[in-house]
């Protein structure tokens, strides 16, 4: 029987492997590519694997502890600073003192045994992290909330001031879980979060590996009991060891790769805080496929051990695993780290051309990549079935030689296509799940010469595949495209959902079309309640581009609930475009855009299309040039209700139909719209974006600056204020619109 999307690799119905928690699905969000800035060009179709990648190459306090002797917080106005590592169980019973301004001012708990329970939201918005030695970190929350979980038996701050989010410390876990108490609990011969695969880091309470949703949204594992684990240490392994025990570890991956069985539940650990360069997982290509598991709830497994939290690093300068066209089913990759050394400049060896990732290219089925870092390098999958891509770190993946000149000299913006590094490129995989991830300035690298930000390149780019869920991502600063979707032909891309992502500059948001122009390419498709904002602001190609979401040869798709802010004054902008020659059942719905310029709504309308529907959405700009909807062609396949409208342009221009500004009266009879009316929205504090946001949490005023703490994230350091699902709802409240 075909899985569903939601049981994608590994899936939560699995006893031995829990790879899925609670969570809604995902929104459908394609993108096309502009290669001009008047029209929606195309950019190559990118669907093999030499032209579609680089393939050619807070603390608040916690509810109170018992009584012991660590050392407690401190009842003064701040909460005190409780030494980490303290011995016994933490302190009792003083409260944190109230927090006066968004909450950085909390105490860390100490070490010992019998940290507290789960804090509130942290200190005004998110979630603190956890402290050293306290509690789990808290459940998000928004604007003025109650202090986040701290470590020491404090209470839980007062409510911080200006909706800042509590920034947590991201130390160790309550000393009393199963996963920090030097016993083997779950009985596998495997004792806390250093060595025991059901943990996944030291504030876990259980060793049993259980479902995402009670597992801070991580996966486990536990070992069956025909499992081998080898471990590789690059500091104090042999490879004339067994590997059967840390304290005999092989030193390669190698001869790690080369112990594990195929076909089995094995695992393969890597010592964090290790490194490995130029030291590939095998010696020749065939080697480089890896291996396969059992079966879905017996995966084979490549993961970390140890007392560091830093990810095992591996300085390569080819794909760490490339499947090469070959079936590799039943595979599990998490909590590694990759970095392209050829790339990284001032390296001896830099060429600004050699690395990777991952090549997940063959034939295969139910492989999970989860929390790896990649720098310079990228991930590929194409051709396979039920992957999942989910909580992963993504930066700066490009190539030089990108740029193209003018006969003059002077840069061509759209750039040299021979080479196309982004992020991620996915084509023809059915049942695809990117989840949770940090895309950030791919397809690009100012800091290199000849690696220009072009119009192939993007953060992701997904060529024709089906069953595909993106969702609770953030995807900032692409060279072009944050989410590119290109599709060949009729219903080649179906059943997408792209959901509360988080799109910042790149000059396009998302664009599903281009590349084609055969019918109905995208069907069934839903792009729900994400956010973009300041899209083109950064103009990274040069270009002079701002738009947000681009729509082309759709069948069957629902675009509600977004919202678009920030729109830089460039000028060739646009909110939602729909154009192509065969669009159908379109409905775009509950969207909210406000200062958007000149052009809210872009509808290109031909013959062929039918049954669009624009309904209930707010359009607001006090700019005075703009149209807040610009329709060409007729009105016959559209309904037009409900819509509320607000300009600070002359009353009788807010609308172009065939390119002549009218009025809302005479819009209403030019399309036939029910309902319209004229928009009463005064939001709280408009202009809110990642730059207030990194000011509200103290780490500095920029995008960068969040960009670079949200780099951190990892199952050893997760911070919910600097997920997407968080960001987002910062920027919701601001703009007056419900959170999720």
């Amino acid at each position: 029987m075909k899985r569903s999307a939601e049981s994608i690799p590994l899936g939560a119905r699995q006893s031995h492997c829990r790879l899925w928690g609670a969570g809604s699905l995902a929104l459908l969000l394609a993108l096309g590519c502009g290669d001009s800035d008047s029209s929606s060009g195309d950019e190559g179709d990118g669907g093999a694997d030499a032209a579609g990648g680089s393939e050619s190459v807070g603390s608040g306090g916690a509810s109170a502890g018992q009584t012991g002797s660590g050392v407690g917080g401190d009842s003064s106005g701040t909460a005190g600073s409780d030494g980490v590592g303290g011995a016994g169980v933490a302190g009792a019973g003083n409260a944190a003192g109230a927090e006066s301004t968004g909450g950085t001012d909390t105490g860390s708990g100490g070490s010992g045994v019998g940290g507290g329970s789960a804090g509130s939201p942290g200190v005004g918005g998110s979630a603190g992290s956890p402290g050293a030695g306290g509690a789990a970190a808290g459940s998000p929350g928004v604007g003025g909330s109650a202090g986040g979980p701290g470590a020491g038996g404090a209470a839980a701050g007062s409510p911080g001031v200006g909706g800042s989010a509590g920034a947590g410390t991201g130390g160790s876990a309550p000393v009393d879980g199963e996963c920090n108490d030097g016993i083997d609990n779950d009985g596998d011969g495997l004792v806390d979060w250093q060595f025991d695969v059901g943990c996944y880091a030291a504030d876990d309470p259980t060793e049993a590996s259980l479902p995402r949703a009670e597992e801070n949204g991580w996966t486990t594992f536990d070992l069956s009991a025909d499992s081998l684990v080898i471990y590789v240490s690059s500091s104090d392994g042999d490879d004339a060891n067994d590997g059967l025990t840390p304290e005999t570890a092989v030193a390669t991956p190698a001869r790690g790769a080369e112990l594990v069985r195929d076909g089995y539940p094995d695992f393969l650990l890597f010592r964090r805080g290790d490194t490995w360069r130029a030291q590939d997982i095998g010696p020749d290509r065939v080697v480089r496929r890896f291996k396969s598991g059992q079966d879905a709830e017996h995966p084979i497994v490549i993961y970390s051990y140890g007392d560091s939290t830093e990810r095992p690093r591996f300085e390569i300068d080819k794909h760490f695993i490339d499947h090469d066209g070959n079936e590799r089913n039943y595979v599990a990759i998490v909590g590694l780290a990759f970095i392209s050394y050829p790339k990284v400049p001032g390296d001896p060896a830099f060429n600004g051309a050699d690395g990777g990732g991952l090549r997940l290219i063959g034939t295969g089925h139910d492989i999970l990549v989860e929390d790896n870092y990649v720098e310079y390098g990228e991930f590929t999958s194409q051709n396979e079935t039920d992957v999942t891509f989910r909580r992963n770190v993504i930066y700066k993946s490009y190539h030089v030689d990108t740029c193209a000149y003018e006969t003059d000299g002077s840069l061509n913006p759209n750039g040299d296509s021979t080479y196309r590094p982004s992020g991620i490129f996915c084509g023809g995989v059915d049942g695809l799940v990117i989840e949770e991830n940090v895309w950030d300035h791919n397809g690009w690298n100012p800091d290199v010469a000849e690696a220009c930000a072009t119009i192939y390149n993007h953060d992701l780019y997904l060529s024709g595949n089906s069953r595909l869920r993106v969702r609770d991502n953030l995807i900032l600063r692409a060279s072009s495209i944050g989410i590119k979707m290109s599709s060949g032909g009729p219903g080649e891309s179906t059943d997408i959902v792209i959901e509360n992502n988080l799109f910042a500059e790149g000059e396009i948001g998302l664009s599903m079309g281009g590349n084609a122009d055969t019918e109905y390419r995208f069907v069934d498709a839903q792009v729900l309640d994400n956010v973009f904002t300041d899209i083109g602001r950064a103009q990274p190609t040069t270009r002079t581009l701002t738009w947000y979401i681009d729509l082309i040869d759709n069948d069957g798709t629902l675009v509600s609930g977004n919202l678009l802010v920030n729109q830089p004054p460039l000028n060739n902008p646009y909110g939602i475009q729909l154009s192509g020659g065969t669009n159908r059942d379109i409905t775009i719905e509950n969207n909210f855009l406000y200062g958007l310029l000149r052009r809210h709504v872009v509808m290109d309308a031909v013959a062929a299309w039918s049954n669009i529907t624009v309904q209930n959405n707010t359009f607001v700009s006090e700019t005075t040039d703009e149209c807040l909807m610009s329709h060409a062609g007729g009105f016959g396949a559209f309904t037009y209700a409900g819509n509320a409208y607000a300009s600070g342009a002359d009353s009788g221009t807010w609308f172009c139909v065939d390119g002549t500004r009218r009025s809302l009266a005479e819009w209403s009879t030019d399309s036939g719209e029910t309902g319209a009316t004229t928009a009463a929205v005064t939001p709280p504090d408009p202009g809110r974006n990642l730059d207030s946001y990194a000011a509200d949490l103290g780490l500095g005023s920029t995008l960068a600056d969040f960009a670079d703490a949200a780099r951190q994230q990892s199952r050893h350091n997760w911070r919910p204020e600097l997920t997407a699902a968080t960001a987002n709802n910062y920027i919701r409240e601001g703009f007056g619109v419900p959170l999720r």
